[in-house]
């Protein structure tokens, strides 16, 4: 892990990206240095550290709640908001986090949407509120049909197995 923390702060962005995924990878103990993250200057930085700490879980995440609410409201990167809203939905904070990730369902930009889908799914049976949203993305953008993202389509048909909420049609 020291190793990871000492990349963190590398002037080659691939370094400092890979240092923060890897970090991620050693759960509570890479906490303190994720909730550091949550500050750094590339957004993309601020993006693994939320979403890492949101797959982390427990204690590490609850001390981060602080941090990500205010991230997830005041961002400037919409990317970023996304990650701290799944973080906190991980924690339980599941109104405006979870109403965020639905709207950005709709995002123009397919990546975006389809974080938005993924990410959703990985929260499980309590997004279940997502279900109607995921099945109108599901229903735009219908793998094999003409007109839809089959890539959002498919990221919606996860979502939802994982969610448990209903059989893709």
């Amino acid at each position: 892990a020291a190793e990871h923390t000492a990349l963190l702060d590398s002037p080659q962005r691939e370094v400092r990206l890979r240092a923060a995924r890897s970090l991620a990878r050693f759960g509570s103990e890479a906490a303190p240095e994720l909730r550091k993250t949550l500050s750094h200057a590339d957004p993309a930085m601020r993006y693994i550290a939320a979403e890492a700490l949101g797959d982390i879980g427990g204690d590490s995440l609850q001390q981060s709640i602080d941090q990500l609410s205010e991230i997830q409201q005041y961002d400037n990167m919409h990317s970023v908001r996304l990650a701290a809203s799944y973080a906190l939905c991980r924690a339980g904070k599941l109104d405006r986090p979870l109403q965020f990730m639905i709207k950005t369902l709709d995002y123009p930009e397919r990546g975006m949407a389809c974080a938005s889908a993924f990410l959703i799914g990985q929260i499980g049976p309590p997004a279940i509120e997502a279900t109607a949203a995921l099945e109108k993305t599901l229903d735009a953008n219908r793998p094999g049909t003409k007109g839809g993202d089959y890539h959002l389509g498919g990221e919606a048909i996860n979502a939802l197995r994982k969610l448990k909420a209903s059989p893709p049609r």
